[in-house]
């Protein structure tokens, strides 16, 4: 499924660097995480249980599954910018609801919001950036990787943080991550980007945009495959990962101590991301996503371990290898994307992220709840080796 045609090349930038700067103190600023490793907490404070917080999950990612493609469809033809000042502003909004969410319909209907602001933000933020760098998307790797890795350090310390302060009161954490999302939309506005024609984009309407990307995947059946294992593979993390702050307090742990090893995990995470760049250039993506995605998967199902010691390392180990693929992934669906819809066909990978996470999530909480935690991990460790070998079964000699 992994092939190796690209895209036609865009002109260069006609961005000044200026707004590039700006772009990335609004990812800064969007990828803080106050309230990253305490909301599930917070929400079992408010008398919800697990199954609940699963279904008020699955609503976060109903989210995607309405308004993922017609969102990317948004960027591409009213602006990237635009796309990502509604995302922000939705923070906000949810953020806020989530606070005073003291029952399973609020906690849906905020997370829903969250999920939607998710939906304004995913493929546009990389297709503003991509288009943005002109000569140097040849470089895009290594940038990204750079990016990803000052955003997890930057998501590491204020999740924290965050954790930190909710031993003194939630309403800290929560009040400052609508602060920051509402400075995001300020942010974001205030993008300058290069025009539609810089893009290759004419004015079209949005079924139209969707029809011209469903006959791209069509024509690219390696795009569309990788697409479909991107979705599933980084839900099986997900799902861990999320559940990990649960399962960790479980252990005796105070709110405190799991933000330390949930946002050490993300440093780790950033190291991976930071050499991206270098990794890219020493063999070939086929081989270089086969050996990590592996990698990454016994590592999810090593956090199953009973010594907490090895759990954590385990889970930070899956963080540093999660850490290298991603933005290399990323880069791949970037090259394989023509400019015009760049935005929507990045969207395609969050839709089918969400669309597998609304049934996985709550069936997640009821096996931790019915079988225990080791179960949950290592069917979510299990699930990315399965994936990764049925893409290496489904590779054609040509994909290589």
């Amino acid at each position: 499924m992994v092939g190796t045609d690209s895209a036609t090349p865009v002109a260069a930038a006609s961005v000044p660097v200026s707004s590039i700067r700006r772009f990335y103190l609004f990812t800064l600023l969007n990828r803080t995480e106050f309230t990253g490793g305490i909301w599930i907490l917070y929400l079992k404070s408010q008398g919800l249980s697990l199954t609940e917080i699963g279904l008020s999950e699955a609503a976060f990612h109903l989210a995607p599954v309405l308004f993922e493609l017609p969102s990317g469809s948004f960027a591409d033809l009213v602006g990237r910018r635009w796309s990502l000042a509604v995302g922000s502003l939705l923070v906000a909004i949810s953020t806020a609801l989530m606070f005073i969410a003291d029952s399973l319909p609020l906690a849906m209907f905020a997370l829903f919001l969250n999920g939607a602001s998710y939906s304004f933000r995913s493929g546009a933020d990389q297709a503003y950036l991509y288009d943005s760098l002109g000569d140097r998307q040849g470089n895009f790797a290594g940038i990204l990787g750079r990016l990803f890795g000052t955003t997890y350090i930057v998501g590491g310390a204020t999740l924290w943080l965050g954790a930190a302060l909710s031993d003194i009161s939630y309403g800290w954490p929560f009040g400052i991550a609508i602060v920051l999302a509402l400075a995001g939309t300020w942010l974001a506005a205030g993008l300058a980007e290069p025009p539609a024609s810089a893009r290759g984009q004419e004015h079209t309407s949005i079924l139209h945009h969707l029809r011209e990307v469903r006959s791209i995947l069509r024509a690219r059946p390696h795009v569309a495959g990788m697409l479909v294992y991107s979705g599933a593979f980084w839900a099986a993390g997900t799902i861990a990962w999320l559940y990990l702050q649960a399962a960790f307090s479980d252990r005796g742990l105070s709110n405190t101590a799991v933000g330390l090893i949930i946002g050490g995990a993300l440093v780790v995470n950033a190291l991976g991301a930071v050499f991206a760049g270098h990794f890219e250039r020493r063999g070939r993506f086929r081989n270089q996503l086969i050996v990590l995605a592996l990698l990454t998967g016994l590592g999810v199902a090593g956090t199953a371990a009973g010594p907490l010691g090895i759990a954590t390392g385990a889970y930070l180990l899956s963080n540093l290898f999660s850490g290298l693929l991603e933005p290399l992934m990323f880069a791949w669906f970037n090259r394989q994307a023509p400019s015009a819809q760049r935005a929507t066909l990045l969207s395609v990978d969050s839709w089918l992220f969400s669309l597998t996470m609304i049934p996985a999530f709550p069936l997640g909480g009821w096996l931790a709840e019915t079988h225990g935690w080791g179960a949950l991990l290592v069917t979510c460790g299990g699930a990315k080796i399965v994936l990764t070998l049925l893409l290496i079964a489904g590779m054609r000699p040509r994909d290589a």
